[in-house]
């Protein structure tokens, strides 16, 4: 579609408009994982409609392949030199939402769409009666919440600790003036990236050096100037090391009172669950979007990927199958099509996939 230009204060977006912006020379939208929504926009000054691109009025454009709906941006900057061409950089119209201030307020344990509704976001605004925000999620969780200080709703959202993305989890979707806390945005359609037939380059890298392979608990407390210091048993994780790669982690705020071994090593035992303890693999593809392709068109409903898909990328060579998400998005609103799809970090454990890539690249 042509992205077409509005007025800053239209919010329902049912009509044509001021103009539209078929004049413009690039337009690409860039999206990440619970991350920047931006747009981006080149435009000539000779263009018939030059004179009505200003800061805050808004953009309306498609942002992903196959998108019903397409979004409003608002302009936040133009720039441009003695070459002809200015620069437009706009932001999805849900960074309204770093504007509205969100009060102090303790919120009761309810599920994400009941708190941001009811009561985290609707009426916790600081010098607005109203937020033009609706809010859903299909996180079924229950959870207390605290804001202990004045705080944008965005980072509210998800921009600081205790945040909803923070106590929740899940991935967010921008839809207008419509937001989503989904506990999955994305698809699992069997979509493979295949050496051979569409992958094109490929890039990785192993990164060990916060992986630890076993674990020691210890509380101690002070009182009257006497120290006292009770340590649990190491707790070996395992894992593919010439040496022992131990951590102390320090319990003593999580009792108020002396702990016995066996509670310091079930709190070892916890920190584990709650924390990674793998190597991270990187994983950057290069890949032809097969769907894209005359020869692919019929089974291009099989094969299409958007933000926070799953996708398996598979490489014989180094031994390599990995599953992992679509983490951004660049569509190109001028042709109808992603210029770029990135992949992201992936994280396997100790045992598998990642040494055996590494004794399969030893043998070569």
């Amino acid at each position: 579609m042509i992205p077409r230009l509005y007025e800053s204060t239209e919010t329902s977006f049912t009509t044509f408009g001021i103009c539209p912006l078929g004049e413009a020379t690039s337009c690409l939208v860039t999206e990440e994982r619970n991350g920047q929504y931006t747009l981006e926009m080149e435009y000539p000054t000779d263009g018939m409609f030059f004179d009505e691109l200003k800061v805050d009025r808004i953009i309306l454009a498609q942002a992903h392949e196959n998108d019903t709906q397409a979004q409003p941006f608002r302009i936040e900057s133009i720039s441009g030199d003695m070459g002809g061409i200015i620069q437009i950089e706009a932001v999805h119209i849900s960074y309204q939402l770093n504007w509205l201030v969100a009060g102090r307020q303790t919120i009761a344990s309810g599920t994400a769409q009941t708190n941001m509704r009811a009561v985290g976001l609707l009426n916790g605004s600081i010098g607005q009666s109203t937020c033009p925000f609706s809010f859903y999620s299909d996180i079924t969780g229950s959870h207390a919440m605290e804001l202990t200080a004045p705080v944008s709703f965005r980072s509210f959202l998800g921009g600081i600790e205790g945040s909803f993305l923070d106590t929740y989890g899940g991935e967010f979707e921008w839809d207008v003036y419509d937001v989503h806390l989904w506990s999955s945005r994305g698809e699992d359609n069997g979509v493979r990236i295949t050496y051979g037939k569409n992958l094109t380059g490929l890039d990785w890298e192993t990164d060990v050096s916060d992986t630890y392979t076993a674990v020691y608990a210890y509380w101690m407390q002070e009182n009257d100037g006497v120290t006292t210091y009770v340590g649990g048993n190491i707790q070996t994780i395992g894992g593919d090391f010439a040496f022992q790669r131990l951590i102390a982690v320090d319990a003593s705020s999580e009792f108020q009172n002396q702990p016995t071994v066996s509670q310091l090593n079930s709190y070892a035992a916890s920190y584990v669950k709650a924390n990674a303890v793998y190597p991270t693999v990187s994983v950057k593809v290069s890949f032809v979007p097969l769907w894209q392709t005359e020869e692919y068109k019929e089974y291009a409903d099989f094969e299409k990927l958007n933000l926070c898909d799953y996708v398996t990328i598979v490489y014989p060579p180094l031994n390599l199958e990995l599953k992992s998400k679509v983490v951004k998005t660049v569509y190109n609103v001028l042709l109808d099509r992603y210029d770029s799809l990135e992949i992201s970090t992936i994280k396997q454990s100790l045992a598998d996939t990642i040494f055996a890539m590494q004794k399969e690249i030893k043998q070569k």
